[in-house]
């Protein structure tokens, strides 16, 4: 729940959110609806999960909303390393 906090939660709002976790985990309503993957995306389903002080869904939407700068060049810097590490090179 630090992260909450860090975000500007209250203490009430991360007890509330906690119970939201429970019914999300138990796809109690309104986390209950279907997933239909070549239809939707994450961002319409949480659209569609409406609950009053909705702190579950702001988590969710801030975490998707999150842009990973590195990972391509990182994912290339891993491959070129496979490449490039002493036991490919020894047999060459």
């Amino acid at each position: 729940m630090q992260i909450y906090k860090n975000m500007g939660g209250d203490s009430n709002q991360c007890a509330t959110l906690v119970a939201q976790m429970r019914k999300y985990l138990l796809r109690k309503e309104p986390y209950d609806l279907d997933y239909m993957e070549p239809i939707d995306t994450l961002f319409t389903w949480w659209e569609t999960c409406h609950q009053n002080n909705n702190y579950i869904q702001e988590l969710a939407l801030k975490i998707l909303s999150i842009t990973p700068q590195n990972a391509s060049s990182e994912r290339v810097f891993s491959i070129l390393g496979w490449f490039m590490n002493k036991r490919r090179t020894r047999y060459i």
